[in-house]
């Protein structure tokens, strides 16, 4: 059984990813811990609320994928969730479960939110690879599957002394994907064209007519960049080591390679050829344009915010109220989803109490009617049908008053905990208009400083120009027809 997964971002494109139907099929969500019915949209509330505690990814998406020759059952499925679950530390938070199906085989996709409400952290997700292989482990020997061996926590080292390494990694598997060629296929051409080529100059020609470019790396010696822009390890393409392969690339000089950002523009750049962009050259401004003074601008009396800066300044102040409203709704509709979590088994918990003390009677009652003193009561009854009438209403009132105190109970807990609901509520909306009176707060000080720093700036220009203008002064009395002050002819 294979376990892979972290914590990430993206929460529309990995509910996108989770609901393909063309690459599936079946896609079923076999659970949703939400207050809506929509998993794009729970994920965006989960990443909105991990904003809050500062972090980035707000989401934990792994999946279960077990060996083809086993079938799993819905409560094997649920098992293998509760104990990653357990291992990964994310008891309580809040999951979607989705299934998928492929090519007849069944694999899980998991999705927690990393956000603990009550103390506004994130989860960790350290070391969750040992998590990964601990909680395989684990199931593998409760479900009686064969041991997939491990890199982690499932290596033995006496068997693997060298760290295990797959053949393909989940990069070249998409790139396949996306290409349509095989990592095999195209390993295989490649150490074809490397079996034909005398030295690294010929094999490096031969990659290019193949459509690939040789490209220096930013970690290994030598790299290929495709024709859709994937960077591959030569080596790894190759299945030599990194001497092998400088040795037989030592008659290329790495130097005069492009960097592999640099091969990726040439790869696009040699797929629009039949389109090619038109080549603009931005024009400088003459020195003297730039030197040259600008046209004095109106100053204005009182202290103004530029349009610009004003415009500029509003459109940051929409998009962080915008932020944060979103924040409060999520955490809103988490919280009001939580509060009824918790207020389930309260009911539950009522709901027993009244089931036992109903059995309670019916007990008492049936001990009632049973043995001598039933005996002695069916004897009175006979010889008092009227007093066996008022004993058989009496039971039936007993019955009725135990009914109506129990549904006002539970009209009562109801009540109790919808105020506690909606008291909790109030006091997560009050913090909430807070947060946002002081977000207008300071957007308004943030205003007040721009405005200081424009009249400082509108000051600062207003002597610059007298200076200007009593230098200019100077000078012009200096240079005057007479010559300088104080001489005469």
């Amino acid at each position: 059984m294979i376990i892979k997964g972290g914590s990430r971002a993206g929460p529309q494109q990995l509910a996108a990813h989770l609901l393909r139907a063309d690459t599936n099929e079946r896609v079923d969500i076999l659970e949703l811990d939400s207050a809506v019915d929509d998993l794009a949209a729970t994920f965006r509330d989960w990443q909105t609320l991990s904003e809050g505690t500062r972090g980035t990814k707000g989401l934990y998406h792994v999946n279960i994928d077990p060996d083809a020759r086993y079938t799993m059952t819905p409560q094997q499925w649920a098992e293998a969730v509760a104990v990653l679950e357990r291992e990964l530390g994310f008891d309580g938070q809040p999951r979607a479960v989705v299934l998928h199906e492929k090519k007849g085989r069944q694999h899980i996709h998991i999705v927690w939110a990393r956000t603990d409400l009550e103390t506004m952290t994130m989860r960790s997700d350290s070391n969750n690879y040992l998590a990964h292989e601990r909680a395989s482990q684990k199931l593998e020997l409760a479900f009686g599957h064969e041991p997939v061996p491990g890199k982690h926590a499932k290596r033995d080292r006496n068997k693997q002394p060298e760290f295990p390494r797959a053949e393909i990694n989940h990069g070249e598997w998409q790139q396949a994907e996306r290409s349509g060629v095989s990592v095999a296929e195209r390993r295989a051409q490649i150490a074809a064209l490397k079996e034909a080529s005398d030295n690294g100059a010929a094999f490096k020609a031969a990659l290019e007519e193949a459509g690939y470019m040789l490209a220096q790396g930013d970690k290994r010696d030598f790299v290929l960049v495709t024709a859709e822009g994937s960077v591959l390890s030569l080596s790894r393409e190759l299945k030599m080591k990194a001497a092998e392969v400088r040795t037989f690339m030592a008659d290329v000089d790495r130097a005069a390679l492009p960097t592999a950002s640099e091969a990726k523009a040439a790869q696009r750049a040699r797929a629009e050829t039949a389109t090619p962009a038109p080549d603009i050259e931005m024009q400088r401004p003459p020195i003297e344009d730039l030197a040259a003074p600008e046209a004095p601008r109106e100053i204005p009396e009182a202290p103004a915010l530029d349009p610009r800066v004003a415009e500029a300044l509003a459109a940051r102040e929409q998009a962080d109220a915008a932020k944060l409203a979103e924040w409060h709704a999520a955490e809103l509709r988490q919280t009001e989803y939580v509060l009824k979590l918790d207020d389930a088994p309260k009911l539950a918990g009522l709901d027993r109490q009244h089931t036992a003390e109903r059995e309670r009677l019916k007990r008492a009652q049936r001990e009632a009617s049973s043995g001598i003193e039933g005996f002695i009561e069916a004897l009175q009854n006979r010889l008092n049908p009227g007093r066996g009438a008022e004993k058989l209403a009496a039971r039936k009132k007993e019955w009725r008053q135990m009914y109506a105190r129990q549904e006002r109970e539970r009209a009562d807990m109801e009540v109790l905990l919808a105020q506690n609901r909606a008291e909790q509520l109030d006091e997560l909306k009050e913090r909430h208009a807070q947060q946002s009176r002081e977000q207008q707060a300071l957007f308004a000080r943030e205003r007040e400083r721009y405005a200081e720093d424009a009249a400082r700036a509108t000051r600062l220009l207003e002597q610059i120009a007298e200076d200007r203008r009593m230098q200019e002064q100077a000078r012009r009395q200096g240079s005057g027809p007479d010559g300088p002050p104080g001489r005469t002819k």
